[in-house]
This record gives structure tokens, sequence and C-alpha cells, in this order.
């Protein structure tokens, strides 16, 4: 285990190499967006990285979290920290190489020896890819059960593919109205333009001050509304912007943002954050607007899929593109039937805590206590026998 806010840079370059190559994309669980989580937003200080390593290099990780009231169960509970608000994907990040056997490694580390076996809750996988096919054929080289639950779908854009041919007929009329709302956008205020703000410094000052303006802001849930998520905004954009994969894509009339969208590129893979518009110009929709051209920016920037980071019954996004991707939570415990109802148990302890969280966020105030914590250091990289008894890297020809 190693203790994301204060990682070594040796841990962190091995991080970073491992996000590089890793076979699917998750700028949510890369360096750059778990340090200032952990160190900005609440419970972020619960959190530690798991990783499985061979000579010092990352071949797979996963950020975890011990579950709220988890000492009711049977069994305590250990869960991926998917950051419900900010953080919306909770696929590791596995390297090509030995991918099952690192992940073995990790779920046996994560479930523990004779008495304190866990059950571990994968939350917000994505389920269509390679990782979540490893995740069940490492579960079952460990001879555990291991269950889906809360499957959903979000919407995605394959850039090479968007054909406006081949798109069914429901996104074609949403496609052709935007059209003319942008032909009235045009007329009543000119032409706007589509600019990468990303490299401007007061671009993030710019997003929240947006965001805040709308009806997030009235509701209290912009990031501005608390001091902490507004620094830990600031502190992802900037280490992103110092990695030179930042977007910050701004629809401008004028000396007017209508809209703004801060993503993420990874791997030639486009992941959309958080976004705001102006709400003077609603009945342009420069959301929407803003989606679409950044639709053709991406292709021509060899961005082969956009992930919106949306579920499908979202507004704007099913309406804009037919594309989708499987999303879902894993349990992993013992073996046999009879621990099915445990494992759906443990997915609704996770879900609740999560759903506590945002209660919490929404000035609430509820304080959600781990029935158990983790070390505040603990490296299994300095620990190799204790990895060697769960099947480590190392032991491997």
């Amino acid at each position: 285990m190693i203790s994301i806010p204060d990682i070594s840079a040796f841990d962190e370059k091995a991080w970073r190499e491992l996000a590089a190559r890793a076979i699917e994309p998750n700028p949510f669980y890369e360096v750059d967006f778990l340090v200032p989580a952990c160190r900005h937003l609440r419970n972020g200080k619960n959190v530690m990285l798991l990783v499985a390593t061979k000579a010092g290099r990352f071949h797979a990780c996963l950020p975890v979290r011990t579950a709220s009231a988890s000492g009711k169960l049977f069994w305590p509970v250990i869960s991926s920290w998917v950051q419900n608000l900010y953080g919306s994907l909770g696929t590791p990040l596995v390297s090509p190489e030995r991918a099952v056997e690192a992940l073995r490694c990790l779920l046996a580390t994560l479930r523990g020896d004779g008495r304190c076996r866990r059950v571990v809750v994968l939350e917000s996988v994505g389920d269509d890819g390679p990782i979540a096919s490893y995740l069940r054929r490492a579960a079952d080289d460990l001879g555990v059960t291991i269950g889906t639950y809360a499957p959903g779908e979000r919407v995605v854009v394959r850039c090479q593919e968007d054909n406006f041919d081949a798109l069914p007929t429901r996104v074609k009329r949403e496609r052709k109205a935007r059209v003319r709302t942008w032909r009235r956008l045009c007329a009543d205020w000119g032409h706007p333009a589509v600019l990468d703000r990303a490299r401007d410094r007061d671009s993030a000052t710019r997003f929240l001050a947006l965001e805040a303006s709308g009806w997030k802001g009235r509701s209290g849930t912009a990031m501005a509304s608390r001091t902490e998520d507004a620094a830990f905004y600031r502190e992802v954009t900037a280490r992103f912007v110092a990695s030179h994969r930042l977007r910050m894509y701004s629809l401008e009339v004028g000396a007017n943002r209508l809209a703004m969208q801060t993503s993420f590129w990874a791997n030639r893979a486009l992941f959309v954050w958080k976004s705001a518009y102006d709400e003077r110009f609603a009945r342009y929709a420069p959301g929407a607007q803003l989606k679409l051209q950044v639709f053709d920016l991406a292709r021509e920037d060899g961005v082969q899929w956009i992930d919106s980071c949306a579920d499908a019954i979202n507004d704007h996004w099913p309406r804009l593109s037919h594309g989708r991707r499987r999303i879902t939570t894993l349990a992993i415990g013992g073996r046999g039937p009879m621990h099915r109802p445990l494992l759906k148990l443990a997915v609704l302890l996770v879900d609740a805590s999560g759903k506590l969280h945002r209660i919490s966020r929404t000035n609430f105030r509820y304080k959600i206590n781990c029935a158990t914590r983790w070390p505040r250091r603990r490296s299994f990289l300095s620990q190799p026998e204790t990895l060697q008894s769960h099947g480590a890297l190392h032991d491997l020809g």
C-alpha cells in the first residue's frame, strides 16, 4: 500500500509509466487526479494505492478504501475509490504484460488471509473492455465468487465512425435541430469561435465562475461552493496542463464565453470531466453546441473516442451520439452460491456510503466514520514477502 499524498518521486514515475501503457485508459486513477483528490476532498486521507509491482515497475494499481459501517457485515468490506462527485470511472490501470497475474495479485491482497477475509467491491468498472474479463479470470483463478451489480451505460463517441449518414434517425434529427439553433446564434451574435483555453493562466478561475453562475451555484453543488473543491479543481487542471493533456474548450462570441468544457486526454481518448454554460444564452443550447464542435476538433486531434462520463439518461449526450459503453460494479467474495447475498449487501453498503458523501456535500454534514483504517504508510513495495504469499509478480518467470 502507498499513501497517495506522500508518494515518492520514484513511485510517481512508475505510476505515470503504467498510465501511459495501460490497457484501458482511466485519467481518474492517474497520479495527477488522485493526489489532488486525496489532498483536498473529504475522506481522501483514508484512501491508499494498492499496486502490483515487479522490479520497481508498476503492473497494476487501484485506489482503495474501507466501506463505511462495514463492521455490521459478517466480513469487512473494502472497495475501490470512485470519487462519486468528481471521478466517474473505476477501471484499474493495468499494463498489457501479465495483466491477469497482476489483477490476481491485487484481488488476493485485498481479500486478505484466514479470518481477515474481506469482500471486495469494485465500483464503476468498464464492463465491455478487456479489464473486466481479466478481473473475472483472476477471480476464477482464486476460486472466489464474483458478482455483477448495478449495470448501466454511458455515452461514448467513436470519432472515426461518427459519420452523419450512418447515424440513427433520432440522432440525425437532434443534430439537425442543433444546426438550426447554431444558425440563429450566428445571426443574433455573430459566428462563435471554439478555442482551447487550457494554457490560459485564468482558465480555471473563469470555468469555476461560469459554473457557479448557473443552477449548480444556486443549488450549492458548483465546485466554487466549497474552498476545498475549488482548490482540487485548480490543482488537477494545473497538473494536466503540465503534462499537456488538458483540453479546456470554450465556445465564445465576442467577449462572452457561452460554454466551457474541461476534458482529459489519455491514450488517444478524451474524457469529458466538467462542463458549464452561460444561462443567458440557454435558448441557443450552448452546451450541446460545444459538444458537437468538440466532436470535430477531437477527430482532427487524433482522438479515437470520447467518453462523456455521463449516464445514458443524461439530457444532451444520448441525443447527440448513439455510442454506448457498459459500466458495472463487481463484487468479489467467498466460494459458492451462499455468498451471493453477502456480495449484494456489500454493494448496497458501498453505494450507501457514496450517497452519504453526496448528502454531506450538499451541506447536511453527515460524518462517515470508517470501521477500520489503513495505516498511514504501509508499502507492499518494501515488503516482498507479503506479496509473495499472494502470488506476487516477482515470483513469475
